[in-house]
């Protein structure tokens, strides 16, 4: 009987989203030109930090809120680009195990785009 309560409970905590995936995400991004500079906001308008040509790695708090990038650079068309926040797998098999509450709250059932490419336009 021991047995089967410890293999429960390792199975429970190990398929909630905030123990196996966590609640921060590293993001990634290639921005061309490389003198671009980006402020990344929540859709609230909160800012969340800042990415470059250069400098373009940042790392975010999940959420269900879709974030913007807005890129501005000398020469070239500013540009705004959406990464859209989606349910990751272990999110989805805490919902069926504990209705997702945990993973909800803490926002780990969440994740960003990995990796993002931001071209801007000439003028």
């Amino acid at each position: 009987m021991n047995k089967f309560i410890i293999l429960t409970s390792a199975f429970l905590f190990a398929s909630c989203a905030s123990i196996t995936q966590g609640t921060n995400q590293l993001l990634a991004f290639s921005i061309s030109p490389v003198e671009a500079t980006c402020t990344v906001t929540s859709d609230d308008g909160g800012q969340v930090g800042s990415v470059s040509g250069s400098i373009n790695m940042l790392q975010v708090s999940k959420d269900n809120s879709d974030l913007l990038v807005n890129c501005v650079a000398e020469g070239y068309k500013p540009k705004i680009t959406r990464l859209t926040s989606s349910t990751q797998t272990a999110g989805v098999i805490g919902i069926v195990i504990d209705l997702g509450i945990v993973d909800m709250l803490t926002g780990a059932m969440w994740k960003y785009p990995d990796h993002t490419t931001i071209i801007m336009e000439k003028e």
